[in-house]
């Protein structure tokens, strides 16, 4: 069962990021992830195996930023391999991490691939962040762009999105999947439990099915 942490915040993040993925460790996962907005660009490191991989490879080659999603994966569309890791990207410009099924990602992904979209992984994930990213070319805001794809989504998502244009925004959406946001002061945070959260917040907003935040 796959896991979500995300945050935005006035400090440095990824130990809040790590911290929070090994809170759900009980969930099981064959990889994990995280991405970080420097607030110029989008970095992402990604590990298969435990946590603890993850956090080593953050020690050797530091991700810093105050902005950024990180995830645990249980591997239901493609093996466990580091390219089928999230978070997933759609070029340099947006991340997405993602709990639950798509059920309708072939067809989605045999359009995006017909409109010119490189696919480098086996999951249902990646068709996401191609979405987003086909309409935001467009001139949609992030919060629009997420709107619009998620009425074409069909069966059950929690998603955290950040984009490389907004180096303060932490997007998320859910629908049939947990998410929660944490309230903190100067700071927010996502995650799938709030258990993952508790070390930095205990206040607590919950989602109802098609809300976006």
């Amino acid at each position: 069962m796959c896991g979500i942490v995300g945050a935005v915040s006035e400090r440095q993040i990824t130990g809040i990021l790590v911290e929070g993925l090994s809170r759900l460790e009980y969930r099981g996962y064959v990889s994990a992830g995280m991405a970080v907005h420097d607030g110029q660009h989008i970095h992402r490191l990604r590990r298969i195996g435990k946590v603890k991989a993850l956090s080593d490879a953050q020690s050797e080659t530091p991700l810093n930023g105050t902005l950024g999603i990180a995830h645990t994966r249980w591997a239901t569309h493609g093996v466990p391999a580091e390219n089928n890791a999230h978070p997933h990207m759609s070029g340099d410009r947006v991340a997405v991490v993602h709990n639950g099924i798509i059920e309708n990602y072939e067809r989605l992904k045999d359009e995006l691939i017909h409109a010119g979209y490189l696919f480098t992984s086996e999951t249902d994930t990646e068709v996401v962040a191609h979405l987003l990213a086909q309409q935001l070319q467009l001139g949609k805001s992030v919060r629009d762009a997420l709107g619009d794809i998620i009425k074409r989504l069909e069966g059950a998502f929690a998603l955290g999105v950040i984009d490389k244009h907004n180096p303060t925004q932490l997007y998320t959406a859910r629908k049939g999947s947990p998410l929660v946001i944490g309230v903190g002061i100067g700071e927010n945070f996502i995650a799938s439990d709030q258990l993952a959260l508790l070390p930095v917040t205990d206040r607590f907003m919950f989602l109802e099915d098609g809300d976006i935040a």
